[in-house]
């Protein structure tokens, strides 16, 4: 028999840089939230069962996933495709199984075809064509979630919103010195680089690359709207603004008073030209970024600083 509804929230992938933020902005809100992280392998469909017998959730905000930068992407196809397709398989099939009324699923921006590059990108456009070559394998396994969610709502009242994220950034992100994301990799390695006193720091790919960053303040709160209000289907969150990375590093430079050469390594993939994102669903909430990028990286390198002894480093 199934069980009474908790009226709980569970977050998967609790524990990372916008599973941590957005608990506390759902619990602000009145929200009763359960949240798991890395300590629950969610590969295995045994554990997925237990966890949602265990909460019989309301609404599941499902961030769990197998996530690195460029070159953890490009080194390790096998993996990032396997376990993030049994991850969210499993994820999503349980929500069916226990009428779970509402899910909140997250993307990823890299996953547009490449033949958009330079383009706006769209949300009819995310499945229409290969992604770029460098994180194809994880794309590929983002993409089919959304497919997995479109054919689950053809036959049952199951509501999701599946967000296609600009690059996010803030406190808590992870900070390893290979496999993170390009924000906290380049804080990583200058911040390294002032306290050893060394002369210069190497930045992965000839600095052209054109991204959107988003702080997760931001991004959070784009998040409770589009919850609250039930904004269905696939929704890109975006600041609308691209910079970079010759110019995200030179920001970095400054916020962690590096006084030496950056160095540009070009035998690293630069990844993707650009991302321009079309936010005008986002928009059309009233939603607006309001961080500013500098302003942000400080936030961010300021966290960084004052929490090195707690830092999530896999």
């Amino acid at each position: 028999m199934q069980k009474s509804k908790t009226g709980q929230t569970l977050i998967t992938g609790g524990t990372g840089l916008m599973g941590t933020a957005l608990r506390a902005k759902l619990e602000d809100h009145g929200h009763a939230v359960v949240s798991i992280g890395s300590e629950v392998d969610l590969r295995l469909r045994e554990n997925v069962v237990r966890v949602f017998d265990e909460i019989n959730p309301t609404q599941v905000f499902h961030l769990a996933a197998r996530v690195g930068g460029i070159v953890a992407n490009n080194s390790n196809k096998n993996i990032f495709y396997t376990d993030n397709v049994l991850i969210n398989t499993n994820v999503i099939s349980q929500c069916l199984e226990n009428d779970v009324e509402y899910v909140f699923a997250l993307g990823t921006g890299c996953a547009y075809p490449k033949r958009l590059e330079g383009s706006l990108l769209k949300e009819s456009d995310y499945l229409d064509g290969e992604p770029e070559k460098t994180n194809d394998a994880y794309a590929y396994a983002k993409r089919g979630m959304l497919v997995h969610l479109n054919s689950i709502m053809e036959s049952s009242n199951l509501d999701f919103t599946y967000c296609v994220p600009a690059n996010i950034y803030g406190p808590n992100d992870n900070f390893h010195k290979i496999h993170s994301h390009v924000v906290p990799g380049l804080i990583r390695r200058f911040a390294d680089a002032t306290n050893s006193k060394v002369n210069s720091v190497t930045v992965w790919g000839d600095g052209s690359a054109e991204r959107d960053f988003l702080y997760i303040d931001d991004c959070v709160n784009a998040i409770l709207v589009l919850a609250t209000n039930r904004i269905l289907g696939a929704v890109n969150i975006a600041s609308g603004t691209t910079t970079s990375i010759a110019e995200l590093a030179d920001i970095v430079k400054r916020k962690t008073a590096f006084a030496g050469d950056v160095i540009f390594d070009n035998s690293y993939p630069t990844g993707q030209v650009t991302r321009i994102f079309d936010t005008s669903i986002i928009r059309e909430t009233g939603w607006t970024c309001d961080t500013l990028l500098d302003v942000g990286i400080g936030e961010t390198v300021n966290w960084f600083l004052n929490h090195r002894e707690m830092i999530r480093e896999r």
